[in-house]
């Protein structure tokens, strides 16, 4: 699964970076976990561009100490070259603070879409995540943010509050899975 993510969230990356030279990529690892998959984001991200931001967030304290240790282990100069960060978060509401996300990484699978990070997404931004019920159906879906591809980007990507709109949203289901639920916090 994971090698399945990095190859649906790389190519926009890499056309995100062609179409900004000078901006810093950003993504968000939702469910962080053991942090062995947001270290390999944030290696990703420093073969693409040189520079970006991977933002790990998971809703249980726990898993987040164990990705700190884990990611500090072989790859504490992650953390030093401010290219990761971990910290808890409830992965329904996602990071508005660094917003928007050229990709967003969901590693539990949500009821529903949750809109909240699909606001998140910038202009041609990609988010994978499995959507189903815990214990039922589930499919791996890629959603890319597209909108009105005639407006300035740099306006519509930094202005992520105006609302969700579905239409901008192209979704494609991609293969049947099984993942742990999306937890909330409450």
């Amino acid at each position: 699964m994971h090698a399945h993510v990095l190859e649906d969230l790389l190519p926009p990356l890499i056309q995100a970076s062609k179409n900004d030279p000078t901006k810093a990529l950003k993504l968000l690892d939702v469910g962080c976990g053991s942090g062995y998959l947001t270290a390999v984001f944030g290696r990703m991200l420093e073969l693409v561009k040189g520079k970006g931001k991977v933002f790990g967030i998971d809703v249980i304290p726990e898993l987040v100490a164990m990705s700190l240790n884990n990611i500090q282990k072989e790859d504490g100069d992650l953390f030093e070259s401010n290219t990761v960060e971990v910290m808890v978060g409830d992965g329904w509401k996602g990071y508005p603070a660094e917003a928007p996300y050229n990709a967003i990484h969901v590693g539990a699978a949500a009821a529903t879409f949750p809109k909240d990070l699909l606001n998140q997404l910038c202009l041609g931004g990609v988010m994978v995540i499995p959507v189903g019920p815990d214990g039922g159906i589930q499919h791996l879906y890629r959603v890319e943010r597209g909108g009105d591809r005639g407006e300035v980007v740099g306006e519509r990507n930094n202005d992520h509050s105006k609302g969700f709109v579905e239409d901008d949203f192209e979704i494609q289901k991609l293969l049947g899975v099984r993942y742990v639920p999306l937890v909330q916090s409450i």
